[in-house]
């Protein structure tokens, strides 16, 4: 079921451009964001292992959407072979959307795009596509955290990231 109030939706402006529907779905979750441009929205989500910087972009000429994830954890050089090595493992367990590493600021980055092309951006799309932005960012953080503070191989962490937990300590 979606999330979103009373809208309805043939809008001029949720059909022109995805980027509408996207920012009413970060208001509706209280989330703080601004958008710069037309094209364009930043924000944050938070979550159990910190904010991750939110940026989202309509591309008009090829008429894809673009959602990026920022972790809030800069990876050392020294570890960039090993971080590359479990997005490697990760990404083979995640059926939409990647991670990959923003060479800008050498942090991990959760990517998804989706094609646009003619078609109107859903509620329930919207809420897929944050329901697996999170969900993705939540499981795999401590996989970075592992390798890098942890001093565990990218199969170990992956393995350890994959355990689902019952109850609460």
């Amino acid at each position: 079921m979606s999330r979103f109030h009373d809208r309805t939706p043939t809008e001029p402006s949720w059909l022109e451009n995805p980027i509408s529907l996207v920012e009413e779905y970060c208001i509706d979750q209280d989330w703080q964001v601004e958008r710069p441009n037309d094209n364009e929205l930043w924000g944050e989500i938070l979550g159990n292992w910190g904010g991750y910087r939110l940026w989202v972009i309509f591309h008009e000429d090829t008429e894809f959407l673009q959602f990026n994830a920022y972790l809030n954890l800069k990876i050392p050089t020294r570890f960039t072979n090993t971080v590359a090595q479990t997005i490697t493992l990760i990404n083979e367990r995640i059926w939409i959307g990647h991670f990959e590493i923003w060479g800008e600021e050498s942090t991990p980055v959760f990517r998804l795009v989706m094609p646009m092309r003619g078609a109107e951006l859903s509620d329930e799309q919207v809420d897929d596509i944050f329901a697996s932005l999170y969900q993705e960012c939540e499981r795999f953080y401590p996989c970075f955290q592992w390798v890098i503070w942890g001093g565990k191989s990218p199969a170990d962490a992956i393995a350890a990231a994959m355990v689902d937990t019952e109850g609460e300590a």
